[in-house]
């Protein structure tokens, strides 16, 4: 390679790396309730009564502290019995500060009693699942 060429893929090596981030580990999800969240807790559920609110938290880190780990495109799917009953419209979100914490959340409610599976998704992979009731 020549001096006059090794700019040019020199440049196009950087402007491809510009795109790429830190691979990212994904922790076990937790699931708590709406009012431990309120307190600030995290007491894990697998249980809810109709006037809880479900979260599902999944904590994502990557090795480097001092670089953020781009903008990935993530969403949650709500199923019961196996049964898609809500989903979210892909977000993009900027992973800035390692750990990231996704958090999705939903009114036991309106969701009714049954059997649930939450799943979360990053750029498409699915990255966490979470199994819970919801009890009279």
């Amino acid at each position: 390679m020549t001096p006059s060429t090794s700019l040019p893929v020199a440049l196009c090596l950087a402007v491809l790396c510009a795109g790429c981030s830190p691979a990212l580990s994904v922790a076990p999800p937790t699931l708590v309730s709406g009012t431990s969240m309120s307190e600030g807790k995290r007491i894990p559920a697998a249980s809810f009564h109709l006037d809880d609110r479900v979260v599902m938290l999944v904590d994502v880190s990557w090795a480097d502290p001092t670089i953020d780990a781009g903008i990935h495109e993530c969403e949650w799917r709500w199923y019961r019995d196996g049964q898609l009953v809500s989903d979210s419209h892909p977000t993009r979100l900027s992973f800035r500060r390692t750990p990231f914490t996704l958090r999705t959340a939903r009114a036991a409610a309106t969701l009714g009693l049954g059997q649930y599976t939450v799943q979360t998704l990053i750029d498409d992979k699915l990255v966490a699942t979470s199994r819970f009731s919801i009890v009279g």
